[in-house]
């Protein structure tokens, strides 16, 4: 006996759709016959559309646009070609949920389309954006009352944003990858707006504290705050960089900190664990990582006795946890320095 697809059942169809992108889904099933037209034309199909270098479908019809939940760029395409699609576009993508976009260009006129576009998208929840952030991109993210889910991957900027914008945004989740030196001003300005932000994600290369610091009190007024996540390299971490740590560690959940440099202070070892530690331990869930290289000299033993003397603190930790937390601590020398690796979970 045989079996046809079209014996089916439309919602396995439907289930199968989710799964492919708009091109490669009308490529495989437009025009095949009036069973699978008629699926194409459900109001229950959305569709994830995804624009490439050559597309090979530049026209959708409304039918399409007004089910399209999902819109991504790829990092090929041109900034003119998308920005005309969105700027002749935006009211009809009526269901548009998530957009990602690679701004590759700091044209003022094509950021501005870009800003007045995301404005007319009414059901936004994830917004992901590569750019240069500049005071209107920046206005634009915030006022955007539906969105919930925020990441920016921001390139270096000499711009200084005013803040000049009395609007609470709804945003939960907030990530932003600096591709240069991490921005203590531009967070804090984004911090200042996001009174239901929940989850907080910063990284960053090249990264260097100075007597900025993210830990401010504008993330301490984060009442609804659970997760925060902090991926750094490089730069000078100082004792009192966490110094408000202890006020929002009543409210965090998970706290993640990765921390890899090539060469670390003579006392960084030290103000982990005499300044930070007592705070992060009282966290519930943890996951740190720390990798770099300290300089020892081998005729002075207090540096390795000192170092020992914080390992087996840690691993004491470790044994009255009751399995809760693990502790990896790796040491490789290479004189003059020592290579050092330290993992901690706490769940």
């Amino acid at each position: 006996m045989k079996t046809c697809a079209e014996q089916f059942p439309v919602e396995i169809w439907l289930m199968i759709y989710r799964y492919l992108e708009a091109h490669d889904l009308f490529y495989a099933f437009h025009h095949l016959n009036y069973y699978f037209e008629q699926i194409l034309a459900s109001n229950y199909l959305s569709f994830y559309i995804r624009f490439k270098e050559i597309d090979t479908n530049p026209y959708w019809s409304d039918s399409v646009l007004n089910r399209t939940i999902c819109l991504r760029t790829s990092t090929q395409l041109r900034s003119s070609y998308f920005l005309q699609f969105l700027h002749l576009n935006a009211k009809k993508l009526i269901r548009l949920q998530s957009l990602s976009i690679n701004i590759n260009s700091r044209n003022v006129s094509y950021t501005l389309s870009i800003c007045k576009a995301v404005n007319e998208l009414s059901a936004l929840r994830h917004l992901s954006l590569v750019c240069t952030l500049n005071e209107n991109l920046f206005k634009s993210i915030i006022s955007i009352q539906t969105l919930q889910i925020c990441q920016l991957v921001l390139r270096e900027s000499t711009d200084i944003i005013n803040n000049q914008v009395h609007v609470n945004s709804n945003i939960k989740q907030l990530t932003i990858i600096f591709l240069s030196n991490v921005n203590d001003a531009i967070i804090n300005l984004f911090l200042i707006h996001l009174s239901e932000l929940k989850r907080f994600e910063v990284s960053g290369s090249y990264f260097s504290f100075q007597q900025a610091s993210i830990f401010t009190t504008h993330l301490c007024t984060l009442s609804k705050l659970r997760i925060l996540k902090l991926k750094l390299a490089n730069g000078h971490l100082t004792s009192d960089c966490l110094k408000y740590l202890h006020l929002i560690a009543p409210v965090l959940k998970h706290f993640y900190f990765h921390y890899n440099k090539h060469i670390l202070s003579e006392t960084f070892i030290d103000d982990f664990m005499f300044y930070w530690w007592p705070v992060i331990e009282q966290i519930s869930y943890i996951n740190i990582y720390i990798k770099g290289h300290l300089y020892v000299d081998i005729n002075d033993n207090n540096t390795q006795m000192n170092l020992q003397k914080n390992q087996q603190i840690l691993l004491n930790k470790m044994k009255k946890s009751n399995g809760s937390m693990k502790v990896e601590w790796t040491e490789q020398n290479f004189i003059p320095l020592k290579s050092i690796e330290i993992n901690i979970t706490k769940s």
